[in-house]
């Protein structure tokens, strides 16, 4: 069995890395969401109702979601993840409490 050179072993480890880390980041735009989908991810969580306010900040390569939301006398703090989980829900009843 013939044997490696180390530059053609370590071109191999890194042509790998290489390879893995492209696939990673095309799972990383196949699987996160928009601001679209998080929307209706947060409204379907609340049950429908209307937005009333929405904020988006960016975490690395994707983006955290979170909006108010009023169903009739319920309101609903709901944050979305990039990839479409619901992170953090609040909820309650009368008046939305101001910040």
């Amino acid at each position: 069995m013939k044997h490696l050179s180390v530059k053609k072993l370590v071109g191999i480890i890194v042509g790998a890395v290489v390879v893995l880390a492209v696939i990673a980041l095309a799972a990383i735009f196949a699987l996160r969401v928009d601001g679209t989908e998080a929307r209706q991810i947060a409204l379907d969580t609340a049950g429908g109702g209307e937005v009333i306010s929405q904020e988006v900040s960016s975490e690395g390569l994707w983006n955290e979601y979170s909006y108010k939301i009023v169903n009739g006398d319920t309101w609903y703090d709901i944050e979305v993840s990039g990839f479409g989980n619901v992170t953090e829900m609040e909820s309650g009843t009368g008046q939305y409490p101001r910040d």
